[in-house]
């Protein structure tokens, strides 16, 4: 990834994909290496990985445990949640795993949200620090950063209601968390296209990691310039369905 611009006392936050990385290989050592791999690549930096549970944790089954609770989003993720040194942010929804010299800062205040990805989430806070947002082997479209910045104008499609979440956090003690949930039933999300506001070579790269089609991108860049995309059309990136 350094020939995408990825340093190694960068921020990155990864959404990927395992199969798009080995294609038909096998990738020697698993999703374990690849992990590893990625923290070697910031080994000065921080390595933000979604470890989501949204299919887990819902209005019928409102329990969340910050150790416990498995990823829905893939194994990467997965393994991303099990590893050495990370810490895993309090949302019972939209969780991340951080890894490196800022992880207690970027994870310490979720908890305080009450939206998928509000203020005090790892995603914005990637944002207001100036970090690379990466597409590792992943659809472009799955970039979750840009609910972030939905929040910031609440498209009418976004959100059904609120709910209590009973959780669980790593010293046992329990609290509360109330919640509003992403409605995406009657829309398909498009923040691939995102890359049609951005200015290849400045604001994003494209390559091949392994097998998968990359993109790393600057996260201001593209904060800043989806929220004047959505400003004039809240409906830009998403397609009725």
């Amino acid at each position: 990834m350094r020939q995408l611009g990825v340093k190694e006392d960068d921020i990155i936050v990864v959404h990927s994909s395992y199969n798009g990385l080995r294609g038909d290989q096998q990738i020697e050592g698993g999703p374990a290496a690849v992990i590893e791999a990625l923290k070697e690549t910031v080994s000065k930096g921080t390595l933000i990985i979604p470890t989501f549970s949204y299919e887990n944790v819902h209005p019928e089954q409102p329990a969340f445990n910050v150790t416990t609770t498995p990823v829905c989003i893939g194994i990467l993720p997965e393994t991303m949640r099990l590893s050495k040194d990370v810490i895993r942010s309090v949302h019972p929804t939209h969780s991340l795993a951080v890894w490196g010299k800022d992880a207690q800062s970027f994870t310490e205040n979720h908890y305080k949200d009450h939206t998928p990805v509000g203020v005090n989430s790892p995603l914005s806070e990637a944002y207001r620090r100036g970090g690379k947002i990466i597409m590792l082997g992943a659809p472009f479209a799955r970039n979750t950063s840009l609910h972030g910045v939905e929040e910031k104008i609440l498209p009418d499609y976004l959100f059904t209601t609120n709910y209590d979440y009973d959780i669980t956090l790593e010293n046992n003690e329990k609290i509360t968390m109330h919640v509003l949930r992403h409605d995406f039933s009657r829309h398909e999300q498009r923040y691939d296209r995102v890359l049609n506001i951005l200015e290849e070579g400045v604001d994003y790269k494209i390559g091949k990691v392994l097998n998968g089609q990359t993109c790393v991108m600057n996260a201001p860049a593209v904060w800043d310039k989806a929220l004047v995309k959505y400003k004039e059309d809240s409906h830009y990136f998403v397609d009725p369905q």
